[in-house]
């Protein structure tokens, strides 16, 4: 009985432990991403294309964002909010050589019956604003991440700031 028990108890410990280790940071191809991937979501950070992505983003790239860091946006192959394909970003960290993932899926603006909205006088319906002289980075658009969505506002950016101590993009909120 002693033996079942002890085996049940690790059987348990090795299911519960298996969510913590499946979004361990992964190194491969000389960077490492420090997150694989958010709750309730669909987008993989760590898979191997990703990965080469980034090792060739880092080798070929110019820091643009906050001195050092590259930021790199790219469209994803998941349906984003309003069926959409949305962009994704990453900072990657040049001295460190790790990616840092961003939690928000970025999509063109649009109302909430879908129909697009112009971000800019140019009539453009997504614009992103950053530079390699800050840590700042806004975009006008919508955003999604789980129970976080939301609409772009006439003239109101969703900003981000790149914390140094989390290593992460925090909102802005005014």
């Amino acid at each position: 009985m002693l033996r079942s028990t002890k085996l049940l108890f690790a059987v348990s410990i090795l299911v519960w432990g298996f969510p913590s280790i499946s979004n361990a940071a992964v190194t491969k191809y000389g960077v490492t991403v420090s997150e694989c991937d958010f709750d309730y979501e669909n987008e993989k950070f760590c898979t191997d294309d990703r990965l080469k992505s980034y090792a060739n983003v880092l080798q070929t790239g110019e820091p643009n964002f906050d001195g050092d860091k590259i930021l790199y946006l790219f469209e994803t192959n998941e349906t984003g909010f309003v069926g959409q394909k949305p962009y994704r970003l990453v900072v990657i960290d040049t001295s460190t050589k790790t990616v840092h993932p961003f939690g928000y899926a970025l999509s063109p603006a649009s109302d909430s019956y879908g129909n697009p909205v112009a971000v800019n006088k140019a009539g453009a319906i997504v614009e992103f604003d950053f530079n390699i002289g800050s840590d700042r980075f806004c975009f006008s658009g919508n955003i999604d991440a789980y129970r976080m969505s939301d609409n772009y506002k006439q003239g109101k950016p969703f900003c981000f700031k790149f914390d140094k101590t989390e290593q992460e993009l925090v909102r802005e909120y005014y």
